[in-house]
């Protein structure tokens, strides 16, 4: 007895539907290295199949949506929702608020978002958040590993063409936020609740730790100056 008789016949799966659910469902979380105090809330129910009918073709793909993170109570909880909601993005469990901004143009610009522990930086296109620039948050560049020597972090650069944009995040006693270049040059920063953006032509040199530098100025009037990333 053939059991298969009354099956549509296999069919490949459409290509912009394939590619839909690998970037949005299945890609984001392979590979996911959760932190100890905060691990990654993937539900039992993600193993849940979800069945879809297209052409003719029946497949199945787990669902893998919850992961903890929400945009809390305030009036950029739209935006930062969206950011939490980009492809490819992967928040660890918390509260989201939006901190920082910075807009290059009248349609590029970035967004700091970020809860008690961990901050993530979004692409903005037209003032909508597109894709998160570092698709996982480490657990090095946190908020609990600031300290009084060193009140700042690095969390990432996007080193375009003509000029590059540096991300970090700052102690609460943070009153300013100076990116010193390998030239000397001073360039004020974005600050914001803990986050800072620089906008600079110089790079972020990835085999060079004294590339940039911070100069923090404290609430109290007190400076420390250091390497950008330790």
């Amino acid at each position: 007895m053939n059991e298969t008789a009354d099956l549509p016949e296999q069919r490949p799966m459409p290509e912009g539907l394939r590619d839909r659910l690998w970037a949005e469902d299945i890609e984001p979380h392979l590979g996911s290295q959760p932190s100890r105090s905060h691990p990654w809330r993937v539900p039992l129910t993600a193993a849940a199949a979800v069945v879809a009918l297209a052409a003719g073709v029946v497949f199945a793909v787990p669902l893998f949506r919850d992961s903890g993170a929400t945009a809390a109570s305030g009036p950029d909880m739209a935006l930062v929702n969206a950011c939490i909601h980009t492809p490819y993005t992967k928040l660890p469990p918390g509260a989201y608020r939006a901190a920082a901004r910075l807009d290059l143009d009248a349609t590029t610009g970035y967004l700091v978002i970020r809860d008690d522990e961990y901050a993530a930086i979004c692409d903005l296109t037209n003032g909508i958040p597109t894709r998160s620039l570092g698709s996982v948050i480490g657990t090095h560049h946190t908020y609990a590993n600031l300290t009084a020597s060193r009140p700042w972090d690095y969390l990432s650069s996007d080193n375009r063409s003509t000029e590059s944009v540096h991300f970090g995040i700052a102690a609460p006693n943070v009153a300013k936020v100076v990116l010193i270049g390998p030239d000397g040059s001073q360039t004020p920063t974005v600050l914001k609740d803990g986050t800072f953006i620089a906008r600079t032509k110089f790079a972020e040199d990835s085999g060079n730790y004294t590339s940039n530098r911070i100069k923090a100025t404290l609430d109290t009037g007190q400076e420390i100056e250091g390497p950008f990333r330790s």
